[in-house]
């Protein structure tokens, strides 16, 4: 009996043992290809970038945009080292477990996916996520100053985290770029050649797609858009709501009617009004329709966000503030697809 009950622990311990090495090989192909992904994103995007530079600049508002395109390059390099350092120094098995037992929010996720500690925000206020306090939180690591007597530097990990907590204010300023571009007709640069925007394209597809192997699937695809946006502006303020108001929940909706209400403007200005600058066509139509892909990412983050509560304001039974906030961003998302429909007619068409 006691000779039976060796030879079984001894298969069974060779069957975890097959098991287990089956699993490390499988993890190793995961993150050797989520490594792969993200060299060849960030190869991809230095070839547009090189395109960029050597391309001619329109202006204030090129000169801004070539600035937040090479802020935009090295956050994600910054997030890719990190998650590379992540990969290779934490425990996979843990960092899952951690995660499962927290809702999916943005410092969660990237705390999980980076196997650091988030902390819990100085500042909540009205954001029910603590996004905002966490971007201002993001802010002061990245600032953080390095000597004998002061805060050490942060480490590769929690420069990554930082620099994802303060998306937001990037997105900000390049909604404030795009809505310059559709109300001055001053395009940034000229219409690329297709394998050019395809480089970029691929990029940004390729850095999805390693930032998500790497994070063993926790900061899916898209992630860092869709939070961007429904934290933009997040960290600027004190944090604190003085209407009322979700934060995020106001930023999110005000960026959302401010693109639509830019989109309309310049659509109709350049086929019937002629109010605004003349823009040309090519440009017209990729501004307006970068502009419009942020409204449908804004939308998806609007769902996730907390709803203001309804008769804050004392509104009538006969009119429900819901009802009026809907109706608003409704009308204005029904006239930038008019200002849309009719921008992107050539020149001449029948409108």
């Amino acid at each position: 009996m006691e000779l039976l009950r060796n030879d079984h622990d001894s298969e069974y311990g060779k069957r975890q043992s097959a098991v287990s090495s089956v699993s490390m090989r499988r993890a190793w192909t995961v993150t050797s290809v989520g490594w792969c992904c993200c060299i060849a994103g960030l190869a991809l995007w230095l070839g547009w970038l090189g395109w960029r530079v050597t391309a001619p600049v329109h202006g204030v508002i090129g000169v801004g945009a070539l600035l937040l395109e090479l802020v935009a390059f090295s956050a994600a390099l910054v997030v890719s080292v990190g998650l590379v350092v992540a990969d290779l120094t934490s425990d996979p098995d843990r960092r899952r477990r951690r995660f499962r037992a927290h809702d999916r929010t943005a410092r969660w996720s990237v705390a999980t996916a980076l196997d650091i500690e988030p902390g819990e925000p100085s500042t909540v206020g009205a954001d029910d996520t603590g996004e905002v306090a966490w971007a201002r939180h993001g802010l002061r690591v990245l600032a953080a100053p390095s000597g004998r007597h002061e805060t050490p530097p942060p480490s590769l990990t929690d420069a990554a985290g930082a620099v994802i907590a303060v998306d937001g204010l990037r997105r900000l300023m390049f909604v404030a770029l795009l809505v310059a571009v559709l109300f001055t007709g001053q395009a940034p640069f000229g219409v690329p050649a297709w394998w050019i925007a395809a480089l970029l394209g691929a990029s940004q597809l390729l850095l999805s797609i390693g930032h998500w192997l790497l994070s063993d699937r926790i900061l899916r695809p898209g992630d860092r858009f869709r939070w961007s946006m429904g934290s933009i502006g997040a960290g600027l303020g004190d944090g604190v709501s003085r209407t009322g108001l979700p934060i995020r929940w106001t930023a999110t909706m005000a960026t959302m009617v401010v693109l639509n209400l830019s989109v309309s403007l310049r659509g109709l200005s350049d086929r019937w009004t002629h109010g605004l600058g003349a823009m040309p066509h090519d440009e017209r139509v990729a501004t307006m329709s970068v502009a419009l892909v942020l409204v449908l990412v804004g939308f998806a983050s609007l769902r996730g966000l907390r709803q203001p509560e309804l008769g804050f304001y004392g509104a009538t039974r006969r009119l429900e503030e819901g009802s009026t906030r809907r109706w608003a961003l409704g009308a204005t998302l029904a006239v930038a697809a008019l200002g849309f429909t009719v921008g992107v007619l050539p020149a001449g068409a029948p409108a």
